[in-house]
C-alpha cells in the first residue's frame, strides 16, 4: 500500500513538474532575447473592435503586416465599425488580459504580452494534465512531453500568442481538448475529469472563429466513444450520458458560432471560393462561371478578391447574382467538376507544406529588425512539415487515423484505447480542418491551414504516446466490471479475455474512450 502511494506521488510529482517546465519554457521560448508575436493582417482589427480597443501604433510605423504591435488602446468614437465585429472565445482571453494588464500597470488598455504570459500558463496546465495520463519510465514520459512541446511551441503556431488573432483561442482549445481525451481510460474520477477538460477546450475550440466550427465533429465522434460512470449513470447505456451531454454542448457551441457569423461574411467567403479558388483552376472559366448561374463573361474576374481593385461585387449586375455565392452552389460545383476539386486540393498541398504565412512579421519595431522579420527560435516541426511536404503529411496523418480504428478495437487496455481514439480524433480533425480551409475561403490559406496542420502534429505525436499510455493499467478491467461499468464496448469482445487474465484489481481503473 505504502508502495503503491509512493508511486502516485511520484507520478504527481512528475505531471506538475512536466506541467512547469512547459510553461516555463513557453515563457523564454516567446520573450528571450526579445518578445515575438504576429503582426496585423486586418483581420485583428475587426476582432479587437469587440473589445472597442484599437493598436497603438508608433508615429511613422507600419500598421499591418509587418510589425507585431502589442499595445492597444481604447477606440476613438466611431472608430470600430459593429458590422464587422464578429464574437469569439478568443475574446475571453482577451477580457482576462484586460484585467491583467491594467492590474500590471501595463501601458495603455491591453497588453498582447500579458496575452501570451495567460498562454503560457494555460499550456503549463494542459502538459500537467497531459502528462498526468502517461504511464512507464520518467524517459519514456518525458521524451513523450519533450515531443508534444517541440510541435506546440514551435513558430508556426506560438506567434498567436501574442496576436489579435482568434486563432490562438483554436490552438489552445485543441491542446486542451486532446489533453482531457487521453484520460477517458483512467478511473472514473480521471474520467470526468478529462471529460470535463475536453468538452471546455472543444468548445473553446470551436467557438474561436466560424471555420473552426466544423472540429465539433471529430470532438463528438470521440464522445461517441467514451464512457463515464457518474452518479447513478454507471452501467450499460447509462454510461454514456456524460459524454452525450458534452457533445451536445459542443455543437452548440459550434451552431451558436456560425450563427454569430456578420452577415457580410456570409457572401464574402464564397464568394473568394468562387473567383479566387474555381475559375481559375477551371480549363474553362467562361463555362464555369455558367455553370456557377453566372454571366460567362464574368470570368473576367477570374482570381480577384474582394479586396482589390475593381472586385466582382463592382460590376453593376452583381445585385442580380449575389445570391449565387452560397456555399451550396460551390458544393453543387465540386461534385459535378471533380477535376477543379481535385486541383484545388492539390494547389492547397503547397499551402500545408509551408506551414507558416512568410508576410506577417514577428518582432516589435523596438526590437531593430527589418519590417517583416520572422522569429525561428524553434522551428523543427515546421521544417520537418516543409521538407517532408504537405501530401506526404497528410498521407501520414491518414494512415495513423485508418491504422486506429482497428488498433482501438483490439486493445484490451482501457487507457490505451483512450490514447488510440484520440489519435483518431486529431486525424480526423486534421483532415476536417483541411477541407474546410481549403474549400472554405480561397485567399491566405496557409494561416487558415494552421489548425489542420496543428492537428498533424498532435496525431503523430499521440501515436507515439500510446507506448506510455498503459503501462500497469491493465489491471483495473476486472474491478471496473464489479463497478457495473466495463469501460470498453461490449461489441470489441474485448472485456471477458482481459478480465480473465487479470486475477486481482490493480491502481488503475478502466474505462475507456
Amino acid at each position: 500500500m505504502t508502495k503503491a502511494r509512493d508511486r502516485l506521488r511520484l507520478h504527481h510529482r512528475f505531471a506538475l513538474c512536466a506541467g512547469a517546465a512547459a510553461g516555463g519554457l513557453m515563457v523564454v521560448r516567446l520573450f528571450v532575447p526579445s518578445p515575438v508575436g504576429m503582426a496585423d493582417n486586418g483581420d485583428g482589427f475587426r476582432r479587437m473592435c469587440s473589445l472597442d480597443v484599437v493598436t497603438l501604433v508608433p508615429p511613422g510605423v507600419e500598421q499591418w503586416l509587418k510589425f507585431a504591435h502589442f499595445t492597444y488602446t481604447r477606440a476613438p468614437q466611431d472608430g470600430c465599425d459593429p458590422a464587422q465585429v464578429y464574437p469569439s472565445s478568443g475574446n475571453w482571453l482577451l477580457r482576462a488580459a484586460e484585467v491583467l494588464s491594467n492590474l500590471l500597470g501595463f501601458p495603455g488598455v491591453l497588453d498582447l504580452r500579458v496575452l501570451a504570459v495567460l498562454f503560457c500558463v494555460l499550456i503549463a496546465g494542459a502538459f500537467t494534465l497531459f502528462a498526468a495520463a502517461l504511464r512507464g519510465s520518467v524517459l519514456r514520459r518525458a521524451v513523450v512531453c519533450a515531443l508534444l512541446f517541440l510541435v506546440v511551441a514551435d513558430s508556426t503556431f506560438a506567434g498567436y500568442a501574442a496576436s489579435p488573432y482568434g486563432e490562438l483561442a483554436g490552438l489552445t482549445g485543441m491542446v486542451w481538448a486532446l489533453a482531457g481525451a487521453v484520460h477517458l481510460g483512467g478511473k472514473p474520477a480521471a474520467r470526468l475529469l478529462g471529460l470535463l477538460a475536453c468538452t471546455a477546450g472543444a468548445v473553446v475550440a470551436v467557438a474561436s472563429k466560424t471555420q473552426s466550427a466544423t472540429m465539433a465533429v471529430p470532438f463528438v465522434m470521440l464522445l461517441a466513444l467514451a464512457r463515464v460512470p457518474l452518479g447513478g449513470w454507471r452501467a450499460g447505456w447509462r454510461s454514456r450520458i456524460a459524454p452525450a451531454l458534452a457533445a451536445l454542448v459542443i455543437i452548440g457551441a459550434a451552431v451558436g458560432e456560425i450563427a454569430a457569423q456578420p452577415g457580410q461574411f456570409r457572401r464574402i467567403n464564397p464568394t473568394e471560393m468562387v473567383f479566387v479558388g474555381l475559375l481559375p483552376r477551371s480549363d474553362d472559366p467562361r463555362g464555369a462561371a455558367v455553370d456557377l448561374g453566372l454571366p460567362a463573361d464574368f470570368a473576367r474576374y477570374e482570381g480577384r478578391s474582394w479586396w482589390v481593385e475593381e472586385p466582382p461585387h463592382s460590376d453593376p449586375r452583381w445585385a442580380d447574382y449575389e445570391d449565387r455565392m452560397t456555399y451550396g452552389t460551390i458544393a453543387s460545383f465540386l461534385v459535378t467538376h471533380p477535376a477543379v476539386t481535385a486541383r484545388v486540393a492539390y494547389d492547397a498541398l503547397d499551402d500545408f507544406g509551408a506551414a507558416r504565412p512568410d508576410y506577417l512579421g514577428s518582432y516589435p519595431p523596438e526590437a531593430g529588425l527589418r519590417p517583416g522579420a520572422q522569429e525561428s527560435r524553434l522551428a523543427l516541426f515546421s521544417a520537418l512539415v516543409r521538407d517532408v511536404g504537405g501530401g506526404l503529411m497528410l498521407a501520414l496523418v491518414t494512415v495513423l487515423g485508418a491504422v486506429a480504428v482497428p488498433w482501438w478495437r483490439r486493445t484490451p487496455d482501457p487507457r490505451r484505447r483512450a490514447f488510440v481514439a484520440t489519435v483518431l480524433c486529431a486525424a480526423t480533425l486534421t483532415w476536417v480542418q483541411f477541407l474546410t480551409a481549403v474549400y472554405g475561403e480561397a485567399i491566405e490559406n496557409t494561416k487558415h491551414l494552421v489548425f489542420a496542420v496543428l492537428s498533424s502534429g498532435l496525431t503523430v505525436v499521440m501515436a507515439v504516446a500510446v507506448s506510455a499510455a498503459g503501462a500497469g493499467s491493465g489491471a483495473g478491467t476486472a474491478t471496473s466490471r464489479r463497478e457495473g461499468d466495463e469501460g470498453l464496448d461490449p461489441e470489441s469482445g474485448d472485456d471477458a479475455p482481459v478480465a480473465a487474465a487479470v486475477p486481482s484489481a490493480g491502481t488503475a481503473s478502466a474505462g475507456a474512450a
